[in-house]
């Protein structure tokens, strides 16, 4: 029998025990939960395909969701076939990952759960917290309302994702089960089911593997889209062949000749552009571009081609120019007096923007040392007790 998500800690039994937990006012929480509703900004978003929803929470609301994910949603155990949001130092999880679960396949059926987020109703969201965590009733409403909107689950609050990949947590680990026992692969993505064997599946075998799943999105009041099923066979030379993205073909996630080309030639645009003008905001974006592909390249085990750009990129650092200089010092003294004055404190803000001011200021060291190297001993002391990013 495949894993099921499972939840260590002990049961929580009341809102005041919760509040405790997330290291917040009862109070404070109750009143968050019971305006929950008005506490997002909504936003379209424009993608390949279509126009799309966000909802940002807003700074209270972030500030406890973020709580709950740190202080239980991370604690759970998630099993190895759940790939999307998932933070797991030993095996990182992302789509590359999930490709790799798939990527010495015969067959390949990749399957999309329509409007998955919008779709998410509240009653499932509140089964987690009761059946999965075995909180007590007041305890699941109070969570579910923090981190549902309209009794649906919102896309773009950061505990979407954790409620995402438990919200079959009763069911799909079943599926898993019967799959295995017929040879058939199976990882779940968010909205992105893929399903593998490494034989060539024939029409009744793969149609019996589909509508397992169809079986238990139906049990959750979802459907496929049906626009986006795909099987391909590693036979079929004219198939993308690609698991959430990533192409398989050949054994392992690997990026297609064309993409790695088009990195390479946005490095050589990169090399231009610094002559023209290394201090500009262009420049320091579209560096930054060309570094995150570089760093993909490598994700994708192409070591050789992105160990050369990267040398090549750090030949052409971005750099900041006198006036960039003396704003970044008044910006810091200024963070460092508030800290002095205790008029700032330890929070995801706080972090953000001291980090943010140590890799500033990391970028100034190329330039004028005499100006980086003091500020940032000096906030890297102040804020002892932050986690500094590397930069």
């Amino acid at each position: 029998m495949a894993d099921k998500p499972y939840y260590p800690n002990g049961s929580i039994a009341s809102v005041d025990t919760l509040a405790k937990v997330l290291g917040v006012r009862a109070s404070f929480l109750t009143s968050i939960a019971k305006k929950s509703k008005s506490s997002y900004v909504s936003f379209e978003v424009e993608t390949k395909n279509k126009t799309r929803w966000v909802y940002e929470p807003k700074p209270s609301l972030k500030h406890i969701q973020k709580k709950i994910n740190s202080r239980i949603f991370t604690r759970v155990h998630y099993p190895s076939y759940l790939m999307g949001g998932i933070k797991d130092t030993q095996k990182p999880r992302d789509y590359i990952s999930n490709a790799s679960v798939h990527a010495k396949a015969e067959t390949l059926i990749s399957l999309d759960i329509k409007d998955f987020f919008p779709n998410t109703r509240e009653v499932y969201i509140k089964d987690i917290f009761k059946n999965l965590f075995e909180f007590s009733e007041e305890v699941s409403s109070t969570l579910t309302s923090l981190v549902s909107l309209e009794s649906r689950l919102p896309q773009g609050a950061c505990t979407s994702s954790y409620v995402a990949n438990l919200i079959f947590h009763n069911s799909e680990y079943e599926v898993v089960s019967k799959l295995r026992q017929r040879g058939i692969n199976y990882t779940r993505l968010l909205d992105d089911i893929t399903l593998s064997s490494k034989k060539s599946l024939s029409r009744e075998e793969r149609e019996g593997a589909i509508a397992l799943v169809i079986a238990m999105l139906t049990k959750y009041d979802f459907n496929l889209n049906n626009k986006k099923t795909k099987v391909e066979y590693k036979t079929n030379i004219g198939s993308t062949y690609e698991v959430t993205g990533a192409w398989v073909r050949h054994g392992k996630p690997k990026l297609r000749k064309k993409e790695r080309n088009e990195i390479r030639h946005l490095v050589h645009i990169v090399e231009k552009k610094h002559s023209e003008n290394p201090y500009n905001e262009e420049y320091h974006e579209i560096w930054n571009r060309a570094s995150g592909l570089v760093a993909k390249l490598a994700r994708f085990g192409h070591n050789n081609e992105s160990k050369k750009l990267r040398e090549r990129l750090k030949s052409v650092l971005p750099l900041y120019d006198d006036a960039k200089a003396e704003t970044l010092r008044v910006q810091a003294i200024k963070l460092i007096r508030r800290k002095d004055a205790n008029k700032i404190s330890y929070n995801e803000g706080t972090k953000k923007s001291v980090n943010k001011m140590i890799h500033d200021l990391g970028i100034l060291s190329r330039t004028r040392p005499d100006i980086s190297k003091p500020l940032r001993k000096q906030i890297r002391s102040c804020f002892s007790g932050i986690v500094f990013d590397e930069t």
